[in-house]
């Protein structure tokens, strides 16, 4: 299983438009073959960060999601106006979370 963890940041005004791209990425995505979780979310404070997940049952699903046209267009749109700091983990021993 692939995780990616971390964030996006913006301008604090240019914000609630990125969350709005993103968002717009999140009901597809979820359709995807491998797509376990997608999901944004504003950070408090107003500093322009907004909160990144997702999962994947491979590298090899996201490779596909990444090439996905739509994928493209968004990160292109807004690669001149956001900092990406997510990073990507690898799992191999997913468990309950008490246990």
């Amino acid at each position: 299983m692939i995780i990616l963890a971390g964030y996006m940041h913006t301008k604090p005004e240019l914000a609630e438009d990125l969350l709005g791209a993103l968002n717009s990425l999140v009901e597809p995505t979820l359709k995807e073959e491998g797509c376990l979780d997608y999901a944004f979310a504003l950070q408090e404070g107003g500093n322009g960060s907004i909160l990144v997940y997702e999962r994947w049952t491979s590298q090899e699903t996201l490779n596909k999601h990444l090439a996905q046209p739509s994928i493209g267009a968004v990160l292109g749109d807004w690669a001149e106006k956001i900092e990406i700091d997510v990073k990507k983990f690898d799992a191999s021993n997913e468990r309950g979370f008490m246990d």
